[in-house]
């Protein structure tokens, strides 16, 4: 079974989009583990602190408290548990007056045998002159709780504030490499595969480094050149084929009107070579059309153009100065006609030569290669070895 085509059209999502949007979670993780072990270790300082400044306070309004307590003056240490109960640390205070026989408590104190980490106690010891201790009170310090999320929430915005500015920074330089590596690159290549054209019309210059997408396109325009050469040039001879042949004389017969030249058409048809294709095979008969091809190349100027119209029938087109339109004739069934070493023996071809004039005979392609046709079927009625136009 195949699986159900979507009802509704594809919602399009840019490659732009998805990268920041996997971009993002992986950053939001990092600042939400970065947030998290930044609040742990500023709780462990915090509360290192916190602790040594709970034992400092203990210990400084202790030993504030000895000499009322001593002298027995009850006023005086309610005084300083009332100023002990309004640091912003603590919660409650409880003072026992031995002398007195009280016990003094102001705002909120878990009781002594409570098993809380934020109730500090001490005993009040006055020593003399003598070095003897004498116990004149008990101070119980009750302190706020401190925890991780209030150590946390105190420097929250803050980095709120530098993870919003490295996002905004790490996200506009992720656009701009994206866009520079990726995302033009990837126009470039869409914009060339909708004009069915190469990525570079030109060889890009050797560049030091290559990436994936540098691979892809290049590997891209030459499947492009590659069709574009198949599909102007014959597969079997690599010559031209009839686009290249129209384009070639169109632009030779408009050269030769303007200029006042003048050029010959060759219609050439192979005699003898359907017994050599039936009696050998076609990798035979594909043998001796290459060969066949690469004698046109050799017997003719590079000026001229060589192409395949299909079958064994080729054309050439000479444009400009020739020694003679007969020398140019004899000179290509001369080439043809050589014998061609195969592995079935030497093998003989013949060939059929029309020729036409541009522009005396046609100022088209259809009109000269019509009249060439002509006079090759003329040429090869008259079964002549030599032919002529």
């Amino acid at each position: 079974m195949t699986a159900a085509a979507p009802s509704g059209p594809v919602r399009r999502r840019t490659l732009h989009a998805q990268f920041v949007r996997r971009l993002l979670w992986p950053l939001v993780t990092a600042f939400v583990l970065a947030a998290s072990v930044t609040a742990l270790v500023g709780y462990h300082a915090e509360k290192s602190e916190q602790d040594t400044q709970r034992a400092q306070t203990l210990a400084i309004f202790a030993r504030s408290l000895i000499k009322p307590l001593w002298d027995c003056d009850g006023a005086t240490a309610q005084g300083i548990a009332d100023t002990l109960a309004q640091l912003p640390i603590v919660r409650g205070v409880r003072l026992q007056d031995v002398c007195a026989d009280t016990a003094v408590e102001t705002g909120s104190v878990a009781a002594p045998d409570a098993a809380d980490p934020d109730l500090l106690q001490t005993p009040v010891v006055h020593r003399d002159e003598q070095g003897r201790a004498f116990t004149v009170g008990h101070l119980a310090i009750q302190f706020h709780p401190f925890s991780v999320a209030s150590t946390a929430s105190q420097g929250l915005l803050q980095q709120l504030a530098i993870f919003g500015a490295m996002l905004a920074v790490v996200l506009a330089g992720a656009a701009l490499v994206f866009r520079s590596i990726i995302g033009r690159p990837l126009a470039r290549f869409r914009e060339a595969i909708l004009a069915h054209r190469p990525v570079h019309e030109d060889a890009p210059a050797p560049a030091r480094f290559a990436d994936e997408l540098t691979d892809v396109t290049h590997a891209y325009d030459e499947l492009v050149r590659e069709l574009r050469r198949l599909a102007r040039h014959d597969p079997l001879t690599d010559l031209g084929n009839r686009v290249v042949l129209e384009e070639h004389l169109a632009s030779a017969i408009e050269r030769a009107v303007t200029h006042g030249g003048h050029g010959y058409v060759l219609l050439l048809d192979l005699d003898g070579f359907k017994p050599i294709n039936d009696t050998h095979g076609h990798a035979v008969g594909d043998f001796v059309l290459q060969t066949v091809a690469r004698r046109l190349r050799a017997a003719t100027r590079g000026t001229d153009m060589v192409a395949r119209l299909g079958g064994d029938e080729f054309v050439i087109v000479a444009e400009g100065p020739q020694p003679g339109l007969s020398d140019l004739m004899v000179r290509v069934a001369r080439a043809v006609e050589e014998p061609i070493a195969s592995g079935a023996g030497l093998l003989r071809v013949g060939t059929s030569i029309g020729a036409a004039r541009f522009p005396d005979d046609g100022r088209t392609s259809l009109a000269l290669l019509m009249h060439a046709d002509e006079a090759m079927y003329a040429a090869k009625q008259g079964k002549r070895r030599a032919p002529k136009a």
